[in-house]
């Protein structure tokens, strides 16, 4: 969350489903545009809330840190966590 919040004094919240049975760890809101932004530790990048999320709500952008390497997938973007902004 530092991170993200030394960019700019945008929009930072936190989602969850009626049932709290999913979460998205951070939603952004840039430009008019909701980003979601799920947080991985390590290397297990298994993210089930997260792809629900893109499922129902389809972003134009969706955002996934973690210890693997940049990465683009067809419905969301790896980025290290290193590089986060």
């Amino acid at each position: 969350m530092q991170q993200l919040r030394l960019n700019s004094e945008r929009y930072i919240g936190y989602w969850t489903n009626d049932r709290s049975t999913s979460e998205v760890d951070f939603v952004i809101q840039e430009e008019g545009e909701v980003i979601p932004i799920e947080v991985k530790s390590g290397e297990n990048l298994k993210a089930k809330s997260f792809r629900l999320f893109c499922e129902k709500y389809k972003p134009s952008k969706a955002i996934r840190t973690s210890l693997s390497g940049h990465k683009e997938e067809s419905w969301m973007e790896n980025v290290p966590l290193y590089a986060m902004q």
